[in-house]
């Protein structure tokens, strides 16, 4: 057998250089972290010949991300998103295990070598050396041997070194050289690392257990089958194609018999229309004759009416003379003008009158709801209102002087709104109402009146509050629009803010930049820089007489000593274009050049700056500016400062300013309370934004409300100018109709009576007239219309019935069909309406009848020609095509169809029994004698000598029939499936197989998909079977391992994985084969035996002894005690800093221990 002996390890992770020798047990641990992992990774590594590092750390962590680049390279964390690595640079690593036989044959070696480089790449060979470890361990120099001197070093081992090209070849190489190993050695000894507990019985004995393929190739069995399929399906296709062929020819006779009816259906109508128009002729002549004889009725009886007529005229002409001779209608004629005249007078006054109402009443309105806005307007300024004692409005920039805030010219406005309210009072109290005119009558008392005189004074008042309202509205629209732009400055001032940009005068941050710009043009240092930007303030209690002292010295400009120069000559260039005043340039070179001093205790020392020319000037202005704690200090001093801007200098003492510091500019601090001071002005201007903006428009209404014109008022007093004319009219007007009540009106009376009764005479006569004038036109119309259209048109449409007939139908259908059957309507029936009637309706059933049929003809052409990929015209009024169609199917096709379908189905019988049924026999057969095989190797061995283990294998109680039905005798007797004594005992079994993996409509991918489902299910002979490991305790009792899985604690669940992984590498390594057992018998297991107590650790590590396997155990420190005295060798794992080294640990144990 072989066995692993020694591993080296060169630049694999925290191991360097190191040389690990193994024994039979080999036990590693150490603690957690410490390097057990990585050893066993790199053994898999070589074993599997696998480099993809899938497999790393796997017991430790399933989702554990360690990686082959990880290892190469030594990672070991990360920082600030880059990867800490134990290596750089161009390196090589090596790992090589070192197996030796028992039969004293030369050692073989197998490793990999890999070359990593600088930019992250590598590249990797596999090898083996039939020999033993070289003992310069492929070092030279201290460097290991990369892959081209790996290469010129083996080839001087001549026939005994081989490097692989491929991943596959050394897998190939590795087990053959290990005793000829199956496939599926990489995965049970892959799966076996990680020392996982069994959670499916049944899928690791057939994976790991059993060396069967799983599925069967019946590919060709399938297209045989899919071919006698498919002759079937044509055979049915043939089939649907004569049945409906037909159906054609049955629906086409139907259409022929009810053409025949519709022909003489048609006759019937068309002969009958003949009839008609017969009889229609003549009854047009007699209408004309009838129109005749009313003429001349009519004509006689207009003669009597037009004579009647006549002399109604007459007496109607005589009245109407002898009326306008009448002395009494003459006067009342001339009343009834001057009348008339005296009211168009008074109307035109009156009109004027509701003009002048309709304007006074209008502009006393609108000024009295004015009047009443005022009054609430007064209120509206207490918000803007200045308090005493301090500045309700801070400034809103830095470093230089406002405008006039909107706030304060808004409160200067607030009197406007008082006086223009006064005004408004002191005309409304002088205008005039509205005087009634609407609806007044000529006689209406008493008579109205206007005060042109007052409305003209309170015109005066009315301008005096438009003017004070425009002016209010001038400067609220001024301030609302001076919030708005402020509203914005203060958002960008507080994005700056928080992005740290402190705010200054615009003046100060134009002229900075145009400097920068201009020095940069002339390639001198364009650094510019604000003076409190330079500066921090170490004491903040000092910051007020900083800041106060400092005051507008603070946003001074400094540039570099030899830039002061140019730079000055610039602002002198810019300050009058630019309007650039009040902004310093500090000559920091004479500055400099004094050196100015520091003094202790001044404010110099409260500045802090890592900017040399900031530095100087700072102590050139504060240097000599002493701190003083109190007042009476002060006279100590030329020149002191207390911390709440007490300032004396030159002998005088004056409290600065606090608005010098209301806004700080110096340090970080500075920042902070800007912000704080545009945070609350922009609340604060919103605020008033939101109010304003709504009393503006009210404002701007007030202002534009018209006043009375001049034009206004000199019509109110042309119209006072006319009442006087009033009560002259009313007099008139009394005296008119005082006159048309003298008048005697009893005559004129009469005589219009008597012309009344003429009129409607009259109008009597003429209607009449009229009606008969009428009446003859009309008969006159029809007459003529009868003798030139009508009576013409019928008979050419007589005629062309006739020839209708005649032309449509030939002589022998009318002779012997046609006219009888007419005749024979005609005595039954009595007239051509009820024949046309009758046979109308019967027509049109008939048509629908054979046009349905029609389309039933049609639909069912077009679905034959579509669905069987027929050419045929589906609109030929015959059937010829489809009727040669169909004989010639029944002649040829079915037949030879018949015949060929036998042949298909007893080919593919044959050799589904032979494809599928014998492999699938022959797979159980052999998985059952491979458990058989197992399980005799298990008999003797027992674990602890309590329990013994035994595989199982039975038909899986779902699929039993089908196993029944594979397994039966009667196909041991070379019977075959389609035999009658078969099919009646497996004959539904056997179909719902044959359904299951061959019958399909390719055309669907769905059931394509459930077929290759079902296929992927009914090959595997593992669907048959149920697989369980049997645990028999000392007493014989037995028990199922899946059945009691979920309730065993942990070390109960691990001993049936480790029995079946151990009999699954005792089959692999084939030890009980005597001849055959030449082989590898290694095994690794990292976290071993975690759940297990010291008992079981006992007892496995003795099984193993048992079978004669070699295994490596990986476990933390803590099961020193249950392991160390059962193994051959421990290893301990120990990683000092950042390099892992092993030791050998030998504890003081009996001998006795380990048998």
């Amino acid at each position: 057998m072989k066995l692993l002996r020694r591993m080296l390890l060169v630049n694999w992770h925290y191991f360097v250089h190191e040389m690990i020798e193994f024994a039979p047990v080999t036990f590693l641990t150490g603690k957690n972290a410490a390097g057990k992992s990585t050893i066993l990774d790199a053994l898999q590594l070589v074993v599997l010949g696998d480099t993809s590092g899938h497999y790393f750390n796997k017991a430790a962590n399933d989702n554990a991300k360690r990686t082959l680049r990880g290892y190469l390279w030594g990672e070991i964390a990360e920082e600030n998103e880059r990867v800490v690595a134990l290596r750089s640079g161009q390196f090589s690593s090596y790992i090589v295990l070192e197996f030796t036989e028992e039969r004293g044959r030369r050692p073989i070696c197998f490793g990999v070598v890999f070359d990593c480089a600088p930019d992250g790449s590598y590249e990797w060979r596999f090898f083996s050396l039939a020999d033993s470890l070289p003992d310069f361990h492929f070092i030279r120099d201290g460097v290991p041997l990369d892959i081209r001197g790996l290469r010129a070093w083996g080839q001087q081992q001549k026939q005994r070194f081989e490097v692989y090209e491929s991943n596959k070849r050394y897998q190939e190489v590795f087990r053959a050289r290990m005793g000829n190993l199956k496939d599926t050695f990489f995965r049970l000894f892959r799966k076996a690392v990680p020392f996982q507990p069994i959670m499916n019985i049944a899928e690791f004995i057939s994976e790991f257990v059993c060396d069967v393929k799983h599925e069967l190739d019946i590919a060709d069995m399938r297209e045989n089958i899919r071919h006698y399929r498919r002759m079937e399906d044509e055979l049915r296709l043939v089939q649907a194609r004569v049945e409906a062929l037909e159906e054609m020819r049955e629906t086409f006779r139907g259409i022929d018999a009810t053409r025949q009816k519709i022909r003489t259906y048609e006759y019937l109508l068309d002969r009958a229309q003949w009839a008609e128009a017969e009889g229609s002729l003549e009854r047009l002549r007699t209408a004309r004759e009838e129109r005749e004889r009313e003429l001349k009725d009519v004509d006689a009886k207009l003669q009597e009416e037009t004579a009647a007529r006549n002399r109604a005229q007459t007496r109607r002409d005589e009245l109407i003379e002898e009326k306008a001779n009448s002395d009494v209608y003459q006067r009342q004629q001339l009343l009834q003008q001057r009348k008339k005249s005296l009211e168009v007078q008074f109307e035109s006054i009156r009109g004027d009158g509701e003009r002048q109402d309709r304007m006074l009443g209008d502009h006393g309105a609108r000024w009295r709801a004015v009047a009443q806005g005022l009054s609430e307007a007064e209120g509206w300024f207490e918000e803007v209102r200045p308090v005493d004692g301090e500045s309700p409005w801070p400034p809103r920039g830095g470093g230089g002087a406002e405008g006039e805030e909107p706030e304060r010219r808004l409160w200067g406005s607030a009197p406007f709104y008082g006086q223009a309210r006064r005004a408004l009072g002191a005309a409304l109290g002088r205008w005039p109402a509205p005087s009634g005119w609407r609806g007044h009558g000529l006689l209406d008392d008493p008579l109205p009146s206007v005060d042109a005189e007052a409305a003209a004074e309170a015109a005066e008042h009315f301008q005096e509050a438009s003017r004070l309202l425009q002016q209010a509205r001038g400067v609220m629209q001024e301030s609302v629009q001076g919030w708005g732009e402020e509203a914005q400055t203060l958002q960008r001032a507080i994005r700056e803010l928080e992005q740290g940009i402190k705010q200054y005068d615009p003046k100060v941050l134009q002229l900075k930049q145009l400097l920068a710009e201009g020095l940069e043009k002339e390639g001198l240092p364009a650094d510019v820089h604000i003076f409190a930007d330079l500066l921090e303030v170490r004491d903040p209690s000092w910051q007020v007489a900083i800041e106060g002292y400092l005051y507008t010295q603070r946003f001074y400009l400094i540039v570099a000593p030899e830039a002061f120069t140019p730079a000055l000559r610039l602002y002198d260039r810019l300050k009058g274009e630019r309007r650039l005043f009040g902004v310093g340039l500090v000559d920091i070179e004479k500055v400099m050049r004094e050196a100015p001093e520091r003094r202790p205790g001044s404010l110099a020392e409260e500045i802090e700056t890592d900017h040399p020319l900031a530095r100087a000037y700072a102590d050139f202005l504060l240097g000599r500016v002493m701190k003083c704690d109190h007042v009476d200090e002060l006279r100590q001093h030329r020149t002191a400062i207390t911390r709440d801007g007490m300032l004396y200098q030159n002998y005088v003492a004056r409290q600065l300013d606090p608005s010098r510091w209301a806004t700080l500019y110096i340090g970080k601090r500075a920042i902070q309370q800007q912000l704080e001071q545009k945070r609350q002005r922009f609340s604060r201007v919103e605020t008033w934004l939101g109010a304003f903006r709504l009393r503006l428009a009210k404002v701007e209404q007030w202002a534009v409300e018209p006043v009375p014109t001049r034009s206004e008022l000199e019509g109110l007093a042309e119209f006072e100018r006319r009442l006087p004319e009033l009560p002259q009219l009313r007099e008139d007007y009394r005296r008119v109709l005082d006159e048309f009540g003298g008048l005697d009106l009893l005559v004129l009376a009469r005589i219009e009576e008597a012309i009344a009764r003429c009129e409607d005479e009259l109008k009597r006569r003429e209607q009449e007239l009229e009606r008969l004038r009428d009446r003859r036109g009309r008969l006159s119309e029809q007459r003529e219309r009868l003798l030139n259209e009508e009576i013409p048109r019928a008979e050419k449409d007589l005629e062309e019935r006739r020839q209708w007939v005649l032309s449509q139908y030939d002589p022998d259908f009318r002779n012997e069909v046609g006219e009888p059957r007419f005749q024979q309507e005609w005595k039954r029936l009595g007239s051509a309406e009820t024949i046309r009637a009758n046979f109308g309706r019967q027509l049109n059933v008939e048509k629908n009848r054979a046009e349905e049929a029609r389309q039933v003809l049609l639909r069912q052409r077009e679905a034959y020609n579509r669905q069987y990929g027929a050419g045929f015209d589906i609109q030929r009024p015959d059937n010829e095509a489809y009727d040669k169609e169909l004989t010639w199917l029944k002649a040829t096709q079915l037949t030879e169809y018949a015949q060929q379908i036998q042949e298909a189905k007893e080919r593919a019988q044959i050799q589904f029994q032979e494809d599928f049924i014998n492999k699938l026999r022959s797979n159980i057969e052999t998985v059952e004698q491979q458990i058989r095989d197992l399980n005799h190797a298990l008999r003797d061995i027992s674990f602890g000598g309590r329990e013994r283990y035994q595989f199982r294998i039975s038909p899986n109680p779902e699929y039993e029939r089908f196993y029944r039905m594979i397994m039966d005798e009667l196909l041991m007797e070379g019977r075959s499936l389609f035999t009658q004594a078969f099919l009646d005992k497996h004959g539904d079994t056997l179909e719902e197989l044959f359904r299951q993996i061959v019958d399909v409509d390719e055309r669907d991918p769905g059931v394509q998909a459930e077929l290759e489902k079902h296929l992927k299910t009914f090959t595997d002979y593992r669907t048959y079977l149920d697989f369980d490991l049997i645990v028999r305790d000392e007493e014989g009792r037995e028990s199922r391992l899946s059945r009691v899985i979920a309730k065993k604690s942990g070390g109960e669940t691990q001993t049936p994985f480790y029995i079946a992984v151990l009999a699954s590498f005792a089959q692999m390594y084939r030890v009980y084969q005597p001849g055959f057992d030449n082989t590898l018998r290694l095994m690794a297991f990292d976290e071993a035996y975690s759940k297990m107590d010291h008992q079981r650790i006992r007892d496995s590590i003795r099984l193993v002894r048992d079978l004669n396997l070699q295994v490596v155990l990986a476990a933390p420190t803590e099961k020193i005690a249950d392991i160390v005295p059962w193994v051959d060798r421990t290893i301990v794992v120990q990683r000092i800093k950042s390099e892992t080294r092993v030791v050998l640990f030998e504890p003081v144990a009996e001998e006795g221990m380990r048998a």
